[in-house]
């Protein structure tokens, strides 16, 4: 039989390295959401902020500010962009090398970028 379209089996991975990995995501995932924060705010920086009803108050602004980065952050948990999926594979080989250290990483977003 051919050798042609079999990959090797990788081995499974330890607990710290699933916890590094766990990480990676968790850090590719919201450096994709933030990306994504940025994208909406130059769209909106495009568009009128004047309607029927006046001007934009101060209050609008930061709810649609608020609001935008909700939407950044849940478009980036679906994966559809892609950002964090190519990060992942990019960075997997040297969080693995490091496995310890890196499964101790604090990823938690502590304020808005």
């Amino acid at each position: 039989m051919s050798e042609i379209g079999k990959t090797a089996a990788t081995p499974p991975l330890s607990p710290v390295q699933q916890q590094a990995m766990k990480r990676l995501d968790q850090a590719a995932t919201q450096l994709e959401g933030v990306f994504l924060q940025l994208v909406m705010g130059a769209m909106d920086k495009t568009v009128s902020h004047e309607s029927i009803f006046g001007k934009q108050s101060n209050g609008e602004r930061i709810f649609q500010s608020m609001l935008d980065q909700q939407r950044a952050e849940e478009m980036a948990k679906t994966g559809s962009i892609g950002i964090a999926k190519m990060l992942e594979e990019q960075l997997k080989a040297s969080v693995l090398a490091d496995a310890s250290q890196e499964a101790k990483v604090n990823v938690k977003r502590s304020s808005g970028p």
